[in-house]
């Protein structure tokens, strides 16, 4: 009877979700990487998404210190289209978030059980930054990226 209970209670903490991804793990990380190659990385994102019906993705991007403004913006909103339109992933179970600033612009796509507490910012604190000016090569950059397709 004992071995029972104790069946019982080691599956339900196994199906309660304690099994799943780590919000403290990444699943991928990159930084300014071709579309191209961004495609495949987020395909496998999606793909375990598709996989495990209890997990949230999250799009985590941080800008380059001095770079383009809203550039880890318009990668972030890319990314999320693609995964959703593209992937077929419900638009509610990807969640893009800016980060802030670091040395250079910066993807980390991470699962996170449903209801799981992902910190903000996610690694170290916050950097203090700004932008750099809107020149034409980052007017072309952005625009690039807006009508980057699948």
């Amino acid at each position: 009877m004992f071995l029972l209970l104790l069946h019982v209670v080691a599956s339900a903490l196994l199906c309660d979700g304690a099994s799943g991804p780590s919000p403290t793990t990444p699943f991928d990380q990159y930084g300014a990487i071709l579309w191209e190659h961004e495609k495949a990385r987020l395909d496998n994102f999606a793909i375990q998404l598709q996989n495990e019906e209890n997990l949230i993705g999250y799009i985590l991007v941080f800008d380059r210190t001095g770079g383009c403004a809203g550039e880890a913006k318009a990668r972030s909103m890319r990314a999320k289209r693609y995964v959703v339109e593209h992937r077929g992933i419900p638009w509610n179970r990807v969640i893009w978030r800016r980060e802030g600033y670091d040395s250079s612009i910066n993807t980390t796509l991470l699962l996170a059980p449903r209801g799981a507490i992902v910190p903000f910012p996610y690694r170290s604190p916050a950097v203090v930054a700004s932008d750099g000016p809107a020149t034409r090569a980052c007017i072309a950059k952005l625009g690039r990226i807006k009508r980057s397709r699948w």
